[in-house]
């Protein structure tokens, strides 16, 4: 039986994203995503302000789309799974990382005013 494992992800894109193919048929797209928090009295002002920055993968059509409509600073909401990576670094310490399996990505930044010039 499957666990369930969901995260929504609503932030900006830390650097543009990185696309490659994987054989002749399959497209991957790897970005992180900032997200703002604050803890402590939000209500009045007095919490501290903390940034999260969270690794997200999408593949195939979506990857392609996000490859080519995202930069640096577009503003995404991400649907997802949560995984862990594992893995043993070059000095045999296991490491690992949480990242989020983009199964949808909604593109909530407007065009760049440069982009608009150019399209016109």
């Amino acid at each position: 039986m499957n666990n369930l494992s969901i995260a929504v992800l609503d932030g900006n894109l830390t650097a543009d994203p990185e696309t490659k193919q994987i054989g002749q048929d399959r497209t991957v797209t790897n970005f992180r995503v900032a997200l703002n928090h604050e803890y402590g009295a939000a209500n009045t002002g007095d919490g501290k302000e903390f940034v999260s920055y969270v690794p997200v993968e999408c593949w195939n059509k979506l990857a392609e789309n996000c490859g080519r409509y995202l930069k640096k600073g577009s503003r995404v909401t991400v649907t997802g799974d949560i995984r862990q990576d594992r893995w043993k670094d070059n000095d045999g310490h296991s490491r690992s990382q949480i990242k989020v399996i983009a199964q949808r990505v909604r593109f909530d930044s407007s065009p760049r005013k440069d982009e608009d010039k150019k399209a016109a």
